[in-house]
């Protein structure tokens, strides 16, 4: 699946409206990606952190997010992974936002753009903020303050790096992936 530096993403649009549904689907695409990446380990019995964060027993990292009805699932067998789907589509005040939770230099980034790439940057920052979240399983409003305009950095508990991989190849969605190893290829199915 994985050489040293790519990753496989797999997106999914669910096409249940009722959330108990459309969670129950979820989760069946994700125990098949996991079966499908290591077979070997199978069955995978899901438990979640104090936090939230989903993880199995066997050595394999995943992460998923979901933003209206599009899903987006990783693996990673080199270590963690967090990955975050934002539709670019909701309407907020995103400078408001953004002065109360982002990183000053964030906020100054924000004012230099205009309001349609404002906006654009704000949801790029937040799924960037939200994939550090799920990385290491914290709590978002943690992440929220701390700067993530660089594809870089060393997360100030772990004295880890993470290295922040953007996805730009959804009509209407941005995206992100944080993990520990560096990124060269993103490969991005489609499921069906």
């Amino acid at each position: 699946m994985n050489t040293s530096n790519e990753l496989m993403l797999w997106l999914n649009h669910n096409p249940y409206r009722d959330k108990a549904a459309a969670k129950d689907y979820s989760e069946r695409i994700l125990h098949q990606i996991l079966f499908d990446a290591c077979p070997e380990s199978a069955p995978f019995h899901l438990k979640r952190t104090k936090n939230g964060k989903p993880f199995c027993d066997q050595a394999l990292y995943f992460s998923y997010s979901h933003s209206r009805a599009v899903y987006l699932y990783g693996i990673d067998k080199r270590g963690p992974i967090g990955v975050d789907l934002e539709s670019t589509e909701k309407k907020r005040d995103v400078m408001t936002l953004a002065q109360r939770f982002f990183h000053s230099d964030e906020v100054l980034q924000m004012k230099r753009l205009s309001d349609t790439e404002r906006s654009d940057f704000f949801y790029r920052l937040w799924s960037r903020k939200e994939a550090c979240c799920k990385l290491f399983g914290g709590v978002l409003w943690y992440y929220l303050s701390q700067s993530v305009l660089a594809s870089q950095f060393i997360d100030n508990d772990t004295k880890k790096p993470v290295y922040l991989t953007d996805i730009n190849c959804v009509a209407g969605y941005v995206g992100a992936v944080a993990t520990v190893e560096p990124i060269k290829t993103l490969w991005i199915n489609t499921l069906k």
